[in-house]
């Protein structure tokens, strides 16, 4: 199964399209564009065959 998420990264104005092949949670680092980043927020928008959801995310040397 895929999910795909929109990452909300600080400073930008739109979303960065990341596709997984599991559930993304709080807590984690991801990696977009080569740059780790830990994920502060995960809210799923999306169900059935095509879950989707935003992730916000912060630098890891940031507190989350």
């Amino acid at each position: 199964m895929e999910y795909v998420w929109d990452v909300l990264l600080p400073g930008e104005d739109l979303p960065r399209r990341l596709t997984t092949d599991y559930l993304v949670s709080e807590g984690e680092e991801i990696a977009i564009d080569g740059r780790q980043w830990l994920v502060e927020r995960v809210d799923l928008t999306g169900g059935g065959n095509a879950p989707t959801g935003v992730v916000a995310v912060v630098p890891p040397n940031e507190p989350a």
